[in-house]
């Protein structure tokens, strides 16, 4: 008896009077779907691209091993750090809750390999190789390697357009490289990662890097870039910082990494054209998308003026008729987000093996997506409703 319940159920119940309407027309009803889910895919696509420019903007912060950072006031990103004075570390270790302050120097300079003409700009970073900047234990132990001048450890993930210097290095050859008329050598290999802002980057030694003088540097007696603060157990990082913060100069600021991270998504949303970019994208990417859905609904309510007009004289009221719209449109917005999903599945691993570049979908961006595309048919089908005034019972007659 229970399965006979069951299979009547699944083969006599009544099918929802949207969908009947929507496969109607399987040519429009196809294009509809593929314009809501290239639109989903491309939502998806604009927020990964987003959430890689961030995380790689960061990527060489997040692996030191701080609590909290020290840079000066002026600086605005990683790719545009400004120096100041390195002792300045030593008013931050007064704090009888700072356990450590290393001072870390970041430098653009013109890589160029042995035997080739072309320069490209790479980051280079200089610490002291002694001190435990950083909490990845690749990079730790290959610091080590830095005992001579001008050694220095290559970013394995760095772009194939500055050599194939991993390849050598793993074969056992012997890399050397120039930065101007300063000769490097290849001792090692790390993972920093690419990033939006660079191509290339290198470790190396404080004195290293500051050999690639600018006029900032000029003036500022032992400059650095950036101070990673190691505090000691059971302290709060962020009651430390604004007690620390009070006895600092002016031209310097302390923060968490978290508040690092904050303010370097500010200065790439905010402050560089790419942030517009990806918001303009996201937005034509729904109007075209709803575009589409709006001329599939308009089309399908004309179709069936005369049915909503025979439905409108045995009862039916017209809220009830723009029900049936508006689950049309949520019917093709829960059918095309699954196909961009997967879609942008596919094209993040294109990307990611031309680029090197970590994108992952998270749950936050799926969530996200299938919300607007919901809203985005949602407003085509608001919009195609205000066609159904036009259906008159009396016009059966």
């Amino acid at each position: 008896m229970f399965l006979a319940k069951i299979t009547q159920f699944f083969l006599y119940r009544r099918l929802p009077l949207a969908w009947l309407m929507l496969r109607r027309h399987p040519a429009k009803l196809i294009t509809a779907f593929l314009g809501v889910a290239a639109s989903g895919a491309l939502i998806l696509m604009q927020l990964v691209l987003q959430d890689s420019l961030f995380q790689s903007s960061v990527s060489i912060v997040n692996k030191t091993d701080a609590d909290l950072l020290l840079i000066s006031k002026q600086s605005a990103s990683l790719i545009s750090f400004m120096s100041f004075p390195e002792e300045r570390l030593s008013t931050v270790l007064r704090s009888p809750d700072v356990k450590e302050a290393y001072p870390v120097r970041f430098r653009f300079l013109s890589w160029r390999l042995a035997g080739e003409n072309k320069s490209r700009l790479a980051l280079a970073v200089g610490i002291n190789p002694h001190q435990a900047v950083f909490n990845d234990t690749d990079i730790s132990s290959q610091q080590l390697k830095l005992v001579n001048r001008n050694d220095v450890l290559f970013d394995r993930l760095s772009r194939p357009e500055f050599g194939s210097v991993a390849i050598d290095y793993v074969d056992g050859k012997s890399i050397t490289a120039f930065a101007g008329k300063q000769r490097l050598k290849v001792v090692g290999l790390i993972t920093f990662g690419p990033s939006f802002g660079y191509d290339a980057s290198i470790l190396t030694t404080i004195s290293t890097v500051s050999e690639f003088n600018t006029a900032n540097d000029l003036a500022i007696n032992q400059p650095i870039e950036m101070g990673v603060i190691k505090l000691r157990n059971g302290v709060n990082p962020q009651v430390v910082s604004k007690a620390i913060s009070k006895t600092l100069p002016p031209d310097v600021d302390i923060m968490t990494k978290s508040q690092y991270e904050s303010n370097e998504k500010v200065y790439w949303d905010k402050s560089k054209p790419i942030g517009f970019v990806f918001s303009f994208m996201t937005i034509t990417s729904l109007v075209v998308g709803g575009t589409m859905v709006y001329q599939l609904l308009h089309m399908d309510v004309t179709f069936h003026l005369s049915s909503y007009a025979v439905l409108m004289s045995i009862g039916y009221k017209r809220g009830k008729l723009e029900s049936i719209v508006f689950a049309e449109g949520i019917i093709l917005s829960s059918f095309g987000f699954p196909v961009a999903w997967l879609t942008s599945l596919f094209l993040c691993r294109i990307v990611s093996a031309f680029t090197l570049m970590d994108l992952d979908l998270n749950f936050n961006m799926l969530a996200s997506t299938y919300t607007l595309l919901v809203l985005m048919c949602s407003a085509s089908a608001l919009l195609a409703m205000a066609k159904i005034k036009d259906a008159d019972p009396s016009d059966l007659f």
